[in-house]
């Protein structure tokens, strides 16, 4: 058996080491562990040293799957008419305090079947107004982590709760 590495070009790339007896092999080994034969290419697509998948057309993410749902539901509603940015930042704020509210009187003894749907209202609305934005959720989230990072370096931040400024 030869090792083969599959590339699989998605919204997040990744290579997969596969041992397989050919790239056929090889590529009908990912599709079955990691997508469930939705990607569908000719044996004649390969060579034996790099394979390379991508199929953007056959590939959503589980979010952007989400976020096609939740457009239909708004939509079938006429509530865009109702979301704002303003508007979704308010409901935003209405929901976190209702998950705040979950953990009122006691930080250990809460309901966690509430504080599920209290986040998911958060979520919903938080994605909600990156549609509206039309920004990309995963691109702010990422931009934002970056400068977190170097607000709070490790060797400083490691282990205490400091605001950056104080650090």
């Amino acid at each position: 058996m030869k090792n083969y590495k599959v590339e699989i070009t998605e919204y997040l790339q990744r290579i997969v080491d596969v041992k397989a007896e050919s790239s056929v092999d090889a590529v009908n080994k990912v599709e079955e562990e990691y997508y469930k034969c939705n990607i569908v290419l000719g044996a004649e697509d390969f060579v034996t040293k790099e394979i390379e998948i991508y199929n953007p057309n056959k590939f959503i993410s589980k979010l952007d799957l989400f976020k096609e749902r939740l457009a239909k539901f708004v939509e079938e509603r006429d509530w865009s008419k109702f979301h704002t940015p303003a508007n979704l930042a308010k409901s935003i704020s209405i929901e976190a305090n209702e998950l705040l509210e979950c953990f009122q009187w006691s930080d250990v003894n809460y309901n966690i079947e509430d504080v599920k749907d209290e986040l998911a209202d958060v979520m919903n609305y938080c994605i909600q107004m990156s549609m509206v934005l039309k920004v990309d959720i995963v691109d702010i989230l990422n931009a934002k982590l970056d400068k977190t990072e170097k607000k709070y370096p490790v060797d400083k931040a490691k282990g205490v709760s400091t605001k950056y400024d104080k650090l």
